[in-house]
């Protein structure tokens, strides 16, 4: 089937890396990547939606279908005033959670969000796994939006 000019298509920005090399993450603890923040404006050209894709590894299998959940620190939203930092008890702004597997090999997983925060500093959760995700782990944004086709 041939795409119309009328029809709308996915469109992808350039992919940044919000963190390289991170931190080891204990079951139930949060781990900030800190490497980059990520601005819909400055860095998605203003994509309002985003995949976010992780890279990671347990030393020992974490229990499957448990989740790292990914939340979102919004910056310079008041001025150059930034919301309260998450803690594991506080996280105000939900993303999106990636499902892990029983493996102990790399797991990459990929989720869609919408409507992120227009600059912000992203945090995972390691939420229930039961073990702690070993250091190296790599979160990536690649800036996704909707548009005409021609």
């Amino acid at each position: 089937m041939a795409i119309g000019t009328n029809d709308v298509i996915v469109k992808t920005g350039t992919q940044k890396t919000l963190e390289a090399n991170g931190a080891s993450c204990a079951n139930n603890a949060i781990v900030t990547a800190d490497d980059a923040t990520y601005s819909i404006a400055a860095d998605g050209s203003n994509a309002p939606d985003a995949e976010f894709a992780l890279a990671v590894t347990f030393a020992t299998a974490p229990t499957e279908n448990a989740t790292i959940d990914l939340y979102a620190q919004e910056l310079n939203f008041d001025g150059t005033n930034d919301e309260q930092a998450i803690e594991t008890t506080y996280k105000p702004k939900y993303i999106a959670s990636f499902v892990v597997n029983n493996v102990t090999t790399i797991q990459y997983l990929n989720r869609r969000a919408s409507r992120l925060p227009r600059d912000a500093t992203y945090v995972l959760h390691n939420n229930g796994t039961g073990q702690t995700f070993s250091a190296g782990w790599t979160l990536k944004v690649l800036p996704v939006t909707v548009g005409p086709s021609a």
